[in-house]
């Protein structure tokens, strides 16, 4: 096979096993891989309705077809599991170096099941993989396992908040990438799963050499004459984002209750006056959006800022910076893990503090606050569900649904809770990339919001950096992957894999209990000044039957038919 390995590594924490099987052609070429073959393998050998924590969860960590190659931005790998904080399906995107590293080691997918009796961690040279025992580990932080790990090859690691089960851990690789959101970290403390580390010497096979060189060359220049790419992003990264958001009165505050009036305090140009910091680009990564200080600690990205900025009324920049380190330290998502705060904040009348900030962050980072279960369990608990800004369970992060309506749409139907990459339509309603959208309208948003869910699925798949998506078309992705795998992909075909996946995330959340009236945001969001709720209501049907599915937000036998998915 060009582009895959054509092994998948399945390891039962409970028994100590390690098997291996081979992926599929078909599967390899309907569901790409990452977030397509994780939940293709989740649809498989995961029940819906298995509690998260359950030895019988399981945990994928998958790569795509073009990790591992010279195409710009495909340094990245997914996890998908069952979420313990919502319940859902669940992918996250995550970069750095430790992806190419497991395609190096020749792996598509790492099944990961059971639950082991003490803490270990997972050893992968090559051929070779190993369960090591971890007791020595377990209670050290991101950073102090990286360091202990690092000579056998890239980490991915869970921290303290992973060990003690905190619904918002996530992993942490190569010090300084998170996996992002969902509670990935805590179904692997659920296992005793400390750790991943991977080494290889594998190159990934590729079909035209070529072919794909020309088709890399026109993907760098795209991303190059692309402002958002070239000037935004590689310049100062996502934090570029506050005074964006700020400049279109768009910059959600105290809970989504206000809007934020400091932003010249925690802007990106402030950022970079006030700290010294280095890029570190994800592997074949032509931009390096995120960046290193002088301690090794991250700089804040867009979504730390305002998740501990705006979102809790905060201006303080030393205390957003030393919040997410903490998150970095611990394996914590700094949006649900500063959103919660902003939500307690409300709930208690409590004045925001740049110190009780930080010891908050603390707490839930060291599993001590039930904070750390998100805000919907948190208010639901207390009878104040309707403080809690969250879809599915997912609080949302810092671009307002109000004043971006296809976003609103995305996110109320998005198959992992309130996530702006699940469709990135900033591109198009914000940044007016490929095409400016009317941001304030939601007439014809349906059709868009499918187009760039289904792209979005690829891109995960692939695996590449959701960013991609501002500079490089379908199109550009279908010639990149055909280069590569020696399959001939048309864009359409790609959309096609897309939709697929798409709807098999849709039929796992249906199995799990989640209906119709799971697709909707809070009803803050539809005060007067808000987004009209009934237009909004009848967007979800036009979605509904855009996507094939009945006015109940079930899938059609005949699109599953025509998409190949047999239930």
């Amino acid at each position: 096979m060009f582009g895959w390995t054509g092994r998948t590594i399945i390891v039962d924490l409970s028994s100590h096993s390690i098997t291996e099987s081979r992926t599929g052609a078909k599967q390899a070429r309907e569901y790409l891989g990452g977030r397509g073959l994780g939940i293709k393998l989740m649809s498989e050998l995961a029940n819906p309705t298995v509690d998260p924590f359950s030895s019988d969860n399981i945990l994928v960590f998958a790569t795509g077809p073009l990790t591992g190659t010279t195409v710009p931005m495909s340094g990245h790998y997914s996890i998908i599991t069952k979420s313990p904080l919502t319940y859902t399906i669940f992918d996250s995107n995550a970069g750095g170096h430790f992806a190419k590293s497991m395609k190096s080691a020749g792996i598509d997918a790492l099944v990961i099941t059971g639950r082991s009796e003490i803490p270990v961690y997972l050893s992968i040279y090559d051929e070779d993989v190993d369960i090591v025992d971890a007791d020595h580990l377990w209670g050290k932080d991101t950073r102090e396992t990286t360091s202990v790990l690092k000579e056998k090859g890239n980490v991915a690691c869970i921290g303290r908040a992973g060990e003690k089960k905190v619904r918002v851990a996530n992993f942490v690789n190569d010090n300084l990438y998170s996996s992002g959101r969902g509670g990935h970290g805590a179904v692997a403390g659920s296992k005793n799963l400390k750790a991943v580390v991977v080494k290889g010497t594998n190159d990934t096979l590729i079909a035209e050499p070529e072919y794909l060189d020309k088709a890399v060359f026109n993907s760098q220049r795209l991303l190059q004459s692309n402002p958002v790419t070239s000037k935004g992003l590689s310049v100062y990264g996502t934090s570029v984002m506050v005074n964006v958001l700020d400049h279109l009165d768009i910059l959600p505050a105290m809970n989504f209750r206000e809007k934020f009036q400091d932003a010249g305090s925690i802007s990106a140009e402030k950022l970079s006056q006030t700290y010294e910091s280095t890029k570190t680009p994800c592997d074949a990564c032509p931009l390096g959006c995120r960046r290193v200080l002088e301690n090794g600690s991250p700089l804040p990205d867009y979504d730390a800022l305002w998740a501990f900025g705006p979102a809790v009324g905060n201006s303080d920049l030393e205390s957003i910076v030393k919040a997410n380190d903490l998150c970095y330290l611990d394996g914590v998502d700094p949006i649900s893990c500063g959103a919660t705060i902003a939500s307690y904040l409300e709930n208690s009348g409590q004045v925001p503090d740049p110190s009780m900030l930080v010891q908050k962050v603390s707490e839930i980072s060291q599993g001590s606050s039930l904070l750390g279960n998100g805000s919907l369990s948190v208010l639901s608990d207390q009878g104040k569900k309707d403080l809690s800004m969250t879809s599915k369970g997912l609080e949302i992060p810092g671009y307002d649904p109000r004043g971006i309506l296809g976003l609103a749409l995305a996110y109320a139907t998005s198959n992992r809770g309130a996530c702006y990459q699940s469709a990135f339509m900033i591109a198009p309603e914000v940044l007016g990339k490929p095409i400016m959208l009317d941001r304030l309208v939601l007439n014809g948003k349906p059709s868009f919001v499918k187009l760039y869910q289904d792209f979005a699925a690829v891109l995960d798949s692939a695996v590449m950096c959701p960013f991609a998506s501002f500079a490089l078309s379908e199109n550009d992705i279908a010639t990149l992957l055909s280069a590569v795998t020696g399959i001939s992909y048309s864009s359409q075909d790609l959309l096609n894999v897309g939709e697929r996946i798409w709807n098999l995330e849709r039929l796992f959340n249906l199995q799990a209990g989640f209906t119709c009236n799971d697709d909707t945001l809070p009803q803050r969001m539809f005060s007067s000044d808000g987004i009209p709720e009934a237009e909004f209501k009848r967007s979800i049907i036009d979605y509904y039957r855009l996507r094939g599915w009945d006015d109940f937000g079930v899938p059609h036998t005949d699109k599953l038919k025509q998409l190949g998915i047999t239930t």
